[in-house]
Protein backbone atom coordinates (compact mmCIF):
# COMPACT_ATOMS: atom_id res chain seq x y z
CA UNK A 1 0.00 0.00 0.00
CA UNK A 2 1.28 3.50 -1.16
CA UNK A 3 0.44 7.25 -0.07
CA UNK A 4 -1.59 7.50 -2.45
CA UNK A 5 -4.12 4.62 -1.13
CA UNK A 6 -4.32 6.91 1.80
CA UNK A 7 -4.48 10.14 0.40
CA UNK A 8 -5.32 12.01 3.94
CA UNK A 9 -1.50 11.35 5.24
CA UNK A 10 -0.26 13.68 2.36
CA UNK A 11 -2.61 15.98 3.34
CA UNK A 12 -2.06 16.04 7.02
CA UNK A 13 1.61 16.63 5.85
CA UNK A 14 0.85 19.56 3.98
CA UNK A 15 -1.14 21.36 7.19
CA UNK A 16 1.97 20.37 8.53
CA UNK A 17 4.29 22.73 6.12
CA UNK A 18 1.70 25.72 7.11
CA UNK A 19 3.04 25.18 10.54
CA UNK A 20 6.40 25.82 9.79
CA UNK A 21 6.90 22.13 10.75
CA UNK A 22 7.05 18.72 9.08
CA UNK A 23 5.37 15.59 9.58
CA UNK A 24 6.41 11.52 9.31
CA UNK A 25 3.59 9.17 9.63
CA UNK A 26 3.94 5.15 8.71
CA UNK A 27 0.53 3.29 9.37
CA UNK A 28 0.99 -0.71 8.80
CA UNK A 29 -1.83 -2.54 9.27
CA UNK A 30 -0.16 -6.33 10.32
CA UNK A 31 -3.59 -7.92 9.81
CA UNK A 32 -3.77 -7.45 5.96
CA UNK A 33 0.03 -6.40 5.42
CA UNK A 34 -0.96 -3.31 4.02
CA UNK A 35 1.24 -0.49 4.74
CA UNK A 36 1.14 3.64 3.83
CA UNK A 37 3.61 6.19 4.87
CA UNK A 38 4.92 9.83 4.50
CA UNK A 39 8.05 11.20 5.54
CA UNK A 40 8.22 7.76 6.54
CA UNK A 41 12.75 7.32 6.83
CA UNK A 42 13.13 10.67 7.23
CA UNK A 43 15.17 11.62 10.53
CA UNK A 44 13.33 13.97 13.65
CA UNK A 45 14.49 14.70 16.59
CA UNK A 46 13.55 11.43 18.62
CA UNK A 47 12.75 12.85 22.08
CA UNK A 48 11.28 10.17 24.38
CA UNK A 49 10.44 7.85 21.90
CA UNK A 50 13.98 6.84 21.75
CA UNK A 51 13.01 4.84 24.88
CA UNK A 52 11.69 2.11 22.90
CA UNK A 53 15.16 0.92 21.86
CA UNK A 54 16.24 1.50 25.07
CA UNK A 55 12.89 -0.68 26.67
CA UNK A 56 14.21 -3.31 24.31
CA UNK A 57 17.72 -3.23 24.93
CA UNK A 58 17.64 -3.97 28.85
CA UNK A 59 14.95 -6.77 27.47
CA UNK A 60 17.40 -8.19 25.30
CA UNK A 61 20.33 -8.24 28.61
CA UNK A 62 17.76 -9.80 30.70
CA UNK A 63 17.04 -12.56 27.88
CA UNK A 64 20.89 -13.13 27.95
CA UNK A 65 21.47 -13.25 31.58
CA UNK A 66 23.51 -10.21 31.81
CA UNK A 67 20.69 -8.64 33.76
CA UNK A 68 17.25 -9.53 35.82
CA UNK A 69 13.79 -7.70 36.17
CA UNK A 70 14.52 -8.13 39.62
CA UNK A 71 17.69 -6.67 39.80
CA UNK A 72 17.37 -3.40 42.17
CA UNK A 73 19.45 -0.26 40.46
CA UNK A 74 20.64 2.27 42.52
CA UNK A 75 19.12 6.34 42.17
CA UNK A 76 22.18 8.25 42.92
CA UNK A 77 21.32 12.28 43.29
CA UNK A 78 23.16 12.34 40.05
CA UNK A 79 20.93 10.42 38.47
CA UNK A 80 18.28 12.87 39.29
CA UNK A 81 16.77 15.03 35.94
CA UNK A 82 13.56 17.13 35.62
CA UNK A 83 11.27 16.82 33.17
CA UNK A 84 8.09 14.38 32.60
CA UNK A 85 8.60 11.42 35.37
CA UNK A 86 8.41 11.22 39.02
CA UNK A 87 11.37 9.36 40.35
CA UNK A 88 13.85 12.65 40.07
CA UNK A 89 11.76 13.88 42.46
CA UNK A 90 11.84 11.03 45.34
CA UNK A 91 14.58 12.26 47.20
CA UNK A 92 13.98 9.51 49.63
CA UNK A 93 13.82 6.58 46.79
CA UNK A 94 17.52 5.04 46.45
CA UNK A 95 16.47 2.02 44.26
CA UNK A 96 14.34 0.33 42.43
CA UNK A 97 13.74 -2.94 40.16
CA UNK A 98 14.85 -2.91 36.80
CA UNK A 99 11.03 -4.63 36.66
CA UNK A 100 10.05 -0.79 38.29
CA UNK A 101 12.71 1.09 36.45
CA UNK A 102 11.23 0.28 32.65
CA UNK A 103 7.71 0.22 33.77
CA UNK A 104 8.35 4.70 35.05
CA UNK A 105 10.47 4.91 31.87
CA UNK A 106 7.97 4.02 29.53
CA UNK A 107 4.24 4.75 31.50
CA UNK A 108 5.47 8.01 32.77
CA UNK A 109 8.41 8.50 30.17
CA UNK A 110 10.60 9.28 33.54
CA UNK A 111 13.63 10.64 32.63
CA UNK A 112 15.74 9.75 35.71
CA UNK A 113 14.87 6.16 35.37
CA UNK A 114 15.41 6.27 31.62
CA UNK A 115 19.46 7.59 32.43
CA UNK A 116 20.00 4.63 34.87
CA UNK A 117 19.24 1.99 32.94
CA UNK A 118 20.95 3.84 29.65
CA UNK A 119 23.95 4.30 32.00
CA UNK A 120 23.81 0.52 32.75
CA UNK A 121 23.46 -1.31 29.77
CA UNK A 122 25.33 1.83 27.20
CA UNK A 123 24.71 3.60 24.68
CA UNK A 124 26.77 1.74 23.10
CA UNK A 125 24.68 -1.17 23.05
CA UNK A 126 21.44 0.75 22.35
CA UNK A 127 22.76 1.40 18.94
CA UNK A 128 24.05 -2.18 18.48
CA UNK A 129 20.51 -3.50 19.27
CA UNK A 130 18.75 -0.83 17.02
CA UNK A 131 21.34 -1.59 14.05
CA UNK A 132 21.10 -5.47 14.70
CA UNK A 133 16.70 -4.39 14.31
CA UNK A 134 16.69 -3.09 11.18
CA UNK A 135 16.78 0.71 12.79
CA UNK A 136 18.54 2.40 9.94
CA UNK A 137 17.77 6.27 11.58
CA UNK A 138 18.02 5.37 15.21
CA UNK A 139 20.83 7.08 17.44
CA UNK A 140 21.29 7.06 20.30
CA UNK A 141 24.18 10.01 21.83
CA UNK A 142 22.81 12.04 24.81
CA UNK A 143 21.54 11.34 28.01
CA UNK A 144 17.85 12.47 28.55
CA UNK A 145 17.50 16.28 29.94
CA UNK A 146 21.34 16.99 29.11
CA UNK A 147 21.67 20.02 27.91
CA UNK A 148 25.27 20.87 27.99
CA UNK A 149 25.04 17.60 25.17
CA UNK A 150 22.31 19.25 23.19
CA UNK A 151 23.90 22.79 22.75
CA UNK A 152 26.94 20.85 21.55
CA UNK A 153 24.63 19.66 18.51
CA UNK A 154 23.91 16.22 19.96
CA UNK A 155 20.89 14.84 19.62
CA UNK A 156 18.94 11.87 19.78
CA UNK A 157 17.53 10.49 16.12
CA UNK A 158 14.66 7.84 15.04
CA UNK A 159 12.37 8.04 11.95
CA UNK A 160 8.73 7.14 11.96
CA UNK A 161 9.59 4.12 9.99
CA UNK A 162 12.26 2.89 12.36
CA UNK A 163 9.39 3.01 15.29
CA UNK A 164 7.15 1.40 12.68
CA UNK A 165 9.56 -1.57 12.16
CA UNK A 166 10.20 -1.63 16.50
CA UNK A 167 6.71 -2.06 17.43
CA UNK A 168 5.21 -4.27 14.52
CA UNK A 169 8.43 -6.85 15.47
CA UNK A 170 7.43 -6.51 18.89
CA UNK A 171 3.82 -7.15 18.41
CA UNK A 172 4.48 -10.10 16.02
CA UNK A 173 6.92 -11.91 18.74
CA UNK A 174 10.27 -11.02 16.98
CA UNK A 175 12.29 -9.29 19.25
CA UNK A 176 12.08 -11.16 22.41
CA UNK A 177 10.68 -14.06 24.35
CA UNK A 178 6.85 -14.11 25.04
CA UNK A 179 7.61 -13.48 28.50
CA UNK A 180 9.60 -10.04 27.68
CA UNK A 181 7.34 -9.35 24.76
CA UNK A 182 4.39 -9.42 27.47
CA UNK A 183 6.15 -7.15 29.58
CA UNK A 184 6.86 -4.48 27.14
CA UNK A 185 3.63 -4.88 25.41
CA UNK A 186 2.18 -4.32 28.79
CA UNK A 187 4.40 -1.29 29.73
CA UNK A 188 3.32 0.15 26.69
CA UNK A 189 -0.88 -0.37 27.51
CA UNK A 190 0.20 2.11 30.66
CA UNK A 191 0.92 5.52 29.32
CA UNK A 192 -0.11 7.84 30.52
CA UNK A 193 -0.27 10.40 27.98
CA UNK A 194 -2.79 10.03 26.23
CA UNK A 195 -3.70 13.47 24.17
CA UNK A 196 -2.27 12.17 20.87
CA UNK A 197 -2.54 8.88 19.02
CA UNK A 198 -5.62 7.61 21.46
CA UNK A 199 -7.13 10.90 21.26
CA UNK A 200 -10.00 10.61 18.63
CA UNK A 201 -10.42 6.29 17.94
CA UNK A 202 -13.77 5.02 19.21
CA UNK A 203 -14.86 3.18 22.77
CA UNK A 204 -13.05 0.00 22.96
CA UNK A 205 -9.97 0.85 21.45
CA UNK A 206 -6.83 0.05 22.92
CA UNK A 207 -3.61 1.56 22.63
CA UNK A 208 -0.16 0.39 23.27
CA UNK A 209 2.49 3.54 22.92
CA UNK A 210 4.91 5.52 23.10
CA UNK A 211 4.80 9.20 22.95
CA UNK A 212 7.89 11.80 22.98
CA UNK A 213 8.02 15.39 23.10
CA UNK A 214 10.45 18.90 23.34
CA UNK A 215 9.92 22.26 22.06
CA UNK A 216 8.59 22.08 18.60
CA UNK A 217 9.03 18.39 18.89
CA UNK A 218 5.09 16.07 19.11
CA UNK A 219 5.61 12.47 18.53
CA UNK A 220 3.22 9.27 19.06
CA UNK A 221 4.29 5.55 17.97
CA UNK A 222 2.04 2.61 19.35
CA UNK A 223 -0.48 -0.14 18.02
CA UNK A 224 -4.02 0.18 18.05
CA UNK A 225 -5.91 -3.12 18.93
CA UNK A 226 -9.76 -2.82 18.21
CA UNK A 227 -12.22 -4.88 19.46
CA UNK A 228 -12.70 -7.74 16.91
CA UNK A 229 -9.55 -9.25 18.08
CA UNK A 230 -7.24 -9.19 15.27
CA UNK A 231 -3.69 -8.15 14.83
CA UNK A 232 -2.84 -4.22 15.52
CA UNK A 233 -2.44 -1.50 13.49
CA UNK A 234 0.81 0.20 13.64
CA UNK A 235 0.79 4.15 13.86
CA UNK A 236 4.22 6.05 13.76
CA UNK A 237 3.48 9.49 13.92
CA UNK A 238 6.46 12.12 14.21
CA UNK A 239 6.08 16.38 13.60
CA UNK A 240 9.30 18.91 14.81
CA UNK A 241 9.61 22.42 13.46
CA UNK A 242 6.53 23.95 14.65
CA UNK A 243 6.43 27.29 16.36
CA UNK A 244 3.83 29.54 18.25
CA UNK A 245 2.68 29.33 21.68
CA UNK A 246 -0.24 27.04 20.83
CA UNK A 247 2.53 24.40 19.20
CA UNK A 248 4.22 24.63 22.49
CA UNK A 249 1.01 24.20 24.56
CA UNK A 250 0.17 21.48 27.34
CA UNK A 251 -1.58 19.46 24.84
CA UNK A 252 0.71 20.04 21.33
CA UNK A 253 -1.62 22.16 19.83
CA UNK A 254 -2.29 21.56 16.06
CA UNK A 255 0.93 18.94 16.14
CA UNK A 256 -0.66 16.79 18.25
CA UNK A 257 -3.94 17.10 16.33
CA UNK A 258 -2.35 15.87 13.23
CA UNK A 259 -1.15 12.69 15.44
CA UNK A 260 -4.53 11.89 16.78
CA UNK A 261 -6.22 12.53 13.11
CA UNK A 262 -3.28 10.05 11.46
CA UNK A 263 -4.23 7.39 13.90
CA UNK A 264 -8.16 8.06 13.52
CA UNK A 265 -7.81 7.93 9.55
CA UNK A 266 -5.71 4.47 10.15
CA UNK A 267 -8.15 3.01 12.27
CA UNK A 268 -11.10 4.16 9.82
CA UNK A 269 -9.06 2.62 7.03
CA UNK A 270 -8.54 -0.87 8.49
CA UNK A 271 -11.60 -0.90 10.86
Amino acid sequence: MTTSDLPELAELAGRAARYGGRLGVVVHDLESGARAAVGADAPFTSASVIKLPVLMTVLDRTAAGALSLDDRLPIADADRVDGTGIIGDLADLRELSVRDLLTAMIALSDNTATNILINRVSMDAVNAWSAAAGLRATSLVRLMRDTEARARGLENTMSPDDAAVLLARLARGELAGPDATAFALGALHRQRFNDRLPRLLPDGVRVAHKTGELPGVRHDAGLLYGPDGRAPIVVAAMTEGFTGPACESETGGPAADLLAEAARLAYDRFR
